[in-house]
């Protein structure tokens, strides 16, 4: 469905664009000349935006040189160098400030999934992420999360219907919503709040039901009456506690918002050598 090549180089072109506007004001400042250069961690992570961070200079210079030490889904530590650029100075600092950026934010976002994942009691458990995503970098935030071991939940509206609390409050009941014509996509999802509408949501016959802000006795009680009869996913988890109580229990899917909402990003820097 999609092109990662095309989504990649798109989103470097952007952030070069807005970054270089139309002159870098600083250029000329050094003298041209080779150099290497070392991108080195100052956090302890699980690195992704590979793809991301090369683009950034091979669309100022495709003269440059990349030797990769670590590839996405690569565990590093504080200190280690990642990888290792060897080209014209001024092309490189052109580039650094968008590279790092993307790498800083992706290798966060896959660092915190990774956690996340490692916390999963019942490995079982499949760890969603939601389309709570950063406008425009929905793919590449998508990409790292599964770098980081989660499940790529829809990526939007067009690929699969899940029926939310929304949808629901403009009919009186769940019994009068007309699903039996509609094009599911990849599957049909619907959203409950209260055990009473579990048995309402069943007989459409969704292929996920989510429990929402459920209490972990209530989400007991709903497995009991899903039995086999749709996949389950909790959502509205609100704290780390929680969450590890969840990830026993005989459910299939863990959704998390923060997994793409809330990041802290790793630090990164790069650094010259002159040759």
């Amino acid at each position: 469905m999609f092109d990662h090549i095309q989504i990649y180089q798109s989103d470097v072109q952007l952030a070069l664009s807005e970054d270089l506007g139309d002159k870098d004001l600083s250029d000329g400042i050094i003298k041209d000349q080779t150099v290497t250069a070392f991108l080195k961690a100052k956090d302890d992570g699980l690195f992704c935006g590979q793809d991301w961070f090369e683009e950034s200079f091979k669309q100022i210079d495709k003269n440059i040189e990349i030797n990769w030490k670590f590839k996405d889904g690569d565990f590093f530590k504080n200190e280690d160098e990642i990888v290792e650029i060897k080209g014209n100075v001024n092309s490189i600092l052109k580039s650094e400030r968008t590279a790092i950026n993307f790498v800083q934010f992706l290798s966060g976002i896959s660092t915190n999934t990774q956690k996340k994942v490692s916390l999963l009691q019942n490995k079982k458990i499949e760890l969603l992420d939601t389309r709570k995503t950063i406008p425009g970098l929905r793919y590449a935030q998508k990409y790292a999360t599964k770098i980081g071991g989660a499940r790529n939940h829809r990526f939007g509206l067009y690929d699969a219907v899940m029926i939310k609390e929304n949808h629901i409050s403009m009919f009186d009941s769940l019994d009068e919503l007309a699903l039996d014509d509609i094009d599911r996509g990849k599957f049909l999802e619907i959203e409950v709040d209260s055990l009473n509408k579990i048995e309402l949501a069943l007989n459409h016959s969704p292929d996920v039901i989510m429990f929402d802000n459920f209490s972990i006795d209530d989400i007991k009680k709903g497995i009991d009456i899903v039995g086999n009869k749709s996949k389950i996913e909790v959502s509205g988890i609100l704290n780390m506690q929680q969450f590890k109580e969840v990830s026993k229990l005989n459910i299939h899917y863990i959704s998390l918002g923060e997994l793409t909402k809330n990041i802290k990003s790793i630090d990164f820097s790069l650094l010259l050598k002159y040759l």
